[in-house]
């Protein structure tokens, strides 16, 4: 617990510092050791791995892999000024949808894009997808402890997508809230969010059949046991399945979809978004997830992150509903 409220102090730190600094120069004078830190955390980390378990099988060496390039990636971004042009480049030529507006001389959207290598690198070295799976079966195997655990991750996305933006530092919340894409539901919103959410779950649903049907059962059933046991917790409600619902929504798409799409653009976010649901690893649900982003950040380009929060809960609560005795 102390170990996450002190990092948690040292993202904030670091976000607030980005946000006051009118150039990349007064930037790196005051941060670059601030920076430093993430690497040299997953150098720690690496070589705790290492020293304890080794790298016995393909799995451990590309943890390996992954691990040391994140390492030099960061380094090289953190100590050069180079580089940043060409990661301008190639984000700006992700662009579908909507054109990203990453700009490499603003400190905060360099941080951003540290902070997504460091979140990956972190989550990968660390975990694995049996261990999630496994963390996700205790975590949600009540719905006292699922509504913790979630609201906890929601607050920190919440916050984190606020203070990204510039809240308390150059923006108000009026600004703030337009930043974020966030407003009063207008009827577009409502129609196309509660439409693009019921496209979804339909195509979802179809694509899961697909899935169930050419690999084992054993396989399915293991790849979606988290899945099951979330709503399994929940289904016996209509209300906590309706706050399990938006809640997941509020933080994700706050974060997500309102704060860093706007910067990266919707593949790359989206990519970034399937890539720290590690639970699905390699299987067609982690092609599923894509899409889906996909879709919630089409609402967000074209109408607003409202619509995508409101797409994103009506595809969260279709289970619940057809659950629900008539």
């Amino acid at each position: 617990m102390a170990l996450t409220v002190f990092g948690f102090l040292y993202l904030t730190v670091l976000i607030f510092l980005a946000n006051a600094a009118n150039g990349p120069g007064r930037w790196h004078r005051y941060s670059r050791v601030l920076q430093a830190a993430m690497p040299a955390v997953i150098a720690v980390q690496l070589l705790n791995r290492v020293s304890t378990s080794g790298a016995k099988d393909l799995f451990q060496w590309s943890y390996l892999g992954f691990a040391a390039a994140a390492i030099a990636i960061m380094l090289l971004l953190i100590g050069f000024e180079s580089p940043w042009r060409q990661v301008e480049r190639l984000i700006g030529v992700s662009g579908v949808i909507v054109s990203p507006r990453f700009d490499s001389r603003r400190p905060v959207h360099r941080l951003a894009l540290l902070l997504m290598i460091f979140a990956l690198a972190v989550l990968y070295w660390t975990s694995s997808a049996e261990s999630l799976q496994q963390d996700l079966l205790e975590g949600f195997s009540s719905a006292e402890s699922a509504l913790l655990n979630l609201s906890a991750h929601v607050a920190a996305y919440v916050l984190l997508a606020l203070l990204g933006v510039g809240w308390l530092v150059r923006r108000g919340w009026t600004n703030t809230f337009e930043r974020l894409g966030l407003r009063f539901p207008t009827g577009a919103d409502l129609l196309v969010g509660t439409a693009l959410g019921c496209i979804v779950y339909l195509g979802v649903s179809l694509l899961m059949l697909v899935w169930q049907s050419a690999v084992p059962a054993s396989s399915f059933d293991g790849q979606t046991a988290a899945a099951r046991q979330i709503f399994n917790t929940f289904s016996g409600s209509l209300f906590l399945g309706a706050l399990l619902a938006l809640l997941a929504a509020i933080g994700e798409e706050t974060l997500f979809r309102g704060a860093l799409q706007p910067v990266f653009g919707v593949v790359i976010v989206s990519l970034f978004f399937t890539a720290i649901h590690l639970q699905y690893a390699a299987t067609p649900a982690a092609a599923i997830v894509f899409a889906v982003s996909l879709a919630f950040g089409w609402a967000r380009a074209r109408l607003s992150t409202t619509a995508a929060i409101i797409s994103h809960f009506v595809y969260n609560m279709i289970p619940f509903l057809l659950a629900s005795p008539a």
